[in-house]
């Protein structure tokens, strides 16, 4: 009786360390996740859009294009999360050109994205203390 409980127990053992290894496996990708909770992509597109449009107020020679095209990319990521709704006929030109190819392939851009998504989440939106996160993104994604 001690035998037959003893070889139970051997083969629940093996059975639960092969399925835990299994859902170690699993969970172990070599690519990185790039998720955001709704509340980051919803605060990040409040401040993306609010910026968007105090860019396009500027007198035209005020306008910094390196800080509209981050936002604008910024925005196009949003979009592509779902987290903005827009018809695709009023999709900026940027955004139309990244869906037709493989949206944010790019490691490196991606990681721009959710660092300047997490950096928005962290600040006050009514203040001007978001500011560097546009400066980070626009560094992050100068060519």
């Amino acid at each position: 009786m001690t035998i037959q409980l003893s070889n139970k127990l051997t083969a629940v053992t093996l059975m639960l360390a092969a399925t835990l290894t299994l859902l170690g496996c699993a969970n172990n990708s070599s690519q990185p996740k790039y998720n955001l909770d709704t509340y980051t992509l919803g605060r990040s597109a409040v401040f993306t859009q609010r910026e968007l449009i105090n860019e396009q107020l500027k007198d035209p020679a005020e306008i910094d294009s390196e800080v509209r095209d981050a936002l604008l990319y910024n925005y196009c990521d949003l979009v592509a999360r779902n987290a903005i709704y827009i018809a695709r006929d009023d999709l900026p030109e940027q955004c139309q050109s990244r869906s037709d190819k493989e949206t944010f392939s790019d490691n490196k851009q991606r990681q721009c994205t959710y660092n300047y998504h997490i950096c928005v989440r962290a600040c006050p939106l009514r203040t001007n203390d978001c500011q560097p996160c546009i400066e980070r993104a626009k560094k992050c994604l100068a060519p």
